[in-house]
């Protein structure tokens, strides 16, 4: 899991920062019913703007989404 906050998000490290304490906490907490892939989180500019309860609860709901995909290989791909 990789996430960018870049400073178009907030110009202060502080802000941008806890950003990104509530993407990797939302990530922990449901790791293990993720499903085996790379992902990119983007924060957009009004990540800065909600508090932490709002915050949190979207990237509950973004990741619960994400849990149940389905998977499929792409043709000319080796499963693993």
């Amino acid at each position: 899991m990789a996430q960018s906050v870049s400073k178009r998000v907030h110009k202060r490290a502080v802000q941008r920062n806890r950003i990104k304490r509530q993407i990797r906490t939302a990530f922990r907490l449901r790791r293990e019913h993720m499903p085996a892939l790379d992902m990119l989180i983007i924060a957009r500019t009004t990540a800065a703007a909600v508090d932490n309860h709002v915050l949190a609860a979207d990237l509950a709901a973004l990741l619960q989404r994400l849990a149940a995909l389905k998977l499929q290989h792409a043709p000319g791909t080796m499963p693993g």
